[in-house]
């Protein structure tokens, strides 16, 4: 299989649980665990593209003091997020690190280190990401 294609694909589908959570009465699931594993999901992800960018940039000649240390304080928020007694800070913090990882991958772009197919589909899976925190946002948080 072509990689970029699995790449894609993989890419994609890690959406689907954050929308799959949004879904009330999923079986596994009650209501509080929804949001729990809401927020767990989205740390893991969060987590996992702050270490694809600290991968990135380590290839390079030169590498970018500002998006090593993007990527690591992304991490440490998106860990600190879970602590967070209130599930509303813990939501918006997340959607702030989203967006914040995007912005980072734009700076790993612009210096050359992306290819302009993952850039582009970067930006629109954090938009399909940030749409499903929206959504989430509106919910009730019972």
């Amino acid at each position: 299989m072509n990689p970029r294609y699995l790449t894609q694909i993989l890419t994609f589908s890690g959406a689907l649980p954050f929308y799959l959570l949004l879904i009330p009465g999923l079986p596994l699931f009650d209501d509080p665990l929804r949001l729990q594993a809401f927020l767990a999901y989205g740390a893991v992800i969060a987590s996992f593209m702050a270490g694809t960018v600290w991968g990135m940039v380590q290839r390079e000649i030169r590498p970018s003091i500002a998006v090593i240390i993007a990527s690591n304080v992304v991490a440490l928020g998106i860990w600190g997020s879970l602590l967070l007694p209130n599930a509303l800070a813990a939501l918006i913090l997340q959607l702030f690190a989203f967006s914040l990882l995007l912005g980072v991958d734009r700076l790993v772009f612009n210096r050359g280190g992306e290819q302009d197919w993952y850039f582009s589909m970067r930006i629109r899976i954090t938009a399909l990401v940030v749409l499903a925190y929206l959504i989430r946002l509106t919910l009730p948080f019972g």
